[in-house]
């Protein structure tokens, strides 16, 4: 989205030389660019004025992006999306102080638009800080129940897509912006079970067995855990290494754990999708948008082991 990334770029100028710059690297550096387009689809189903639901757009994109940047602190990743990171490429201290200023400079953009919406943008940040808080609690947790991991993942990854939904309809005072949340955070959900099946997996651009290596339970982890006994995910989680990930991920292949996450995957999809057409919006462009992505990303599973 050459205009969205025109707009994220506007929204940094003025600010210190090297802010801007870290700023411009990871803007420069792609993505799928789904969230902002989520707002924009949104927005055109609600007849939102372009320019407005441009700078909506942009600044859930610049809160997505701040929060990818601490994310790779905590990780101490390597790379995103095949380039160095911003905490490997300019060390810890930059890195924080830059995620820092995205996240400020999207909450005055906000802010600008409409004053209420703060608190709103304010509760989706604190909720994400939130799971990203427990996430570190229950690290390298064996058994960790389904109910605590969609509670990190929604709050981690489903907030800011219920954003994504929401924010249009927000700043046009449409009563029915908690009903967009709830189906935006579902999306979300199912967002991040897909990327977190996709960790396992070589070739997505980013570490592979970066989230076990990290101690992170996973669903396609709880899963197998559930059926299959913990002897091999605790070897995993206690002794990380590579050797260690393979021999577990053979055994999930065959146990067919990943190919059952996407399906719960795609039926929070759908029951999301449901949501949206009861709306009185034109709920064709976000449908038609929310489909054919996840049309994509669930076509890349169709060969995974039973």
């Amino acid at each position: 989205m050459e205009s969205l990334d025109a707009k994220m770029l506007e929204l940094l100028e003025g600010s210190v030389e090297l802010a801007q710059k870290v700023g411009e690297y990871v803007i420069r550096s792609g993505g799928k660019r789904i969230r902002p387009r989520i707002a924009m689809a949104v927005s055109r189903g609600l007849n939102l004025d372009e320019r407005d639901a441009l700078d909506l757009a942009a600044s859930i994109e610049l809160i997505h992006t701040a929060s990818l940047i601490h994310d790779d602190i905590i990780d101490l990743a390597e790379k995103r999306r095949n380039n160095p990171t911003v905490v490997m490429r300019w060390g810890p201290e930059l890195a924080v102080l830059s995620g820092d200023f995205l996240f400020i400079r999207a909450l005055r953009v906000i802010a600008s638009k409409k004053l209420e919406m703060v608190d709103y943008v304010a509760k989706v940040v604190e909720d994400m800080v939130k799971a990203e808080i427990l996430q570190e609690a229950v690290r390298g947790t064996v058994h960790l129940d389904v109910e605590t991991y969609y509670r990190i993942i929604d709050g981690k990854t489903g907030r800011l897509f219920g954003a994504a939904f929401t924010l249009p309809a927000y700043y046009l005072g449409k009563p029915f912006w908690r009903e967009l949340d709830r189906a935006g955070t579902l999306v979300g959900r199912a967002f991040q079970i897909v990327d977190d099946v996709l960790d396992y997996f070589p070739g997505t651009g980013k570490d592979r067995f970066k989230d076990l290596l990290n101690g992170k339970t996973t669903l396609p982890l709880i899963l197998y855990t559930e059926r299959y006994g913990s002897s091999l995910v605790e070897k995993a989680l206690r002794e990380p290494s590579e050797e260690n990930s393979l021999e577990l991920f053979e055994r999930m292949s065959r146990a067919g754990v990943f190919r059952e996450a996407v399906d719960i995957a795609r039926g929070f999809v759908n029951e999301a999708l449901k949501a949206i057409s009861t709306l009185p919006i034109d709920s064709k462009p976000v449908v038609d948008l929310v489909s054919e992505y996840f049309d994509r990303v669930f076509a890349k599973f169709e060969n995974l082991s039973p």
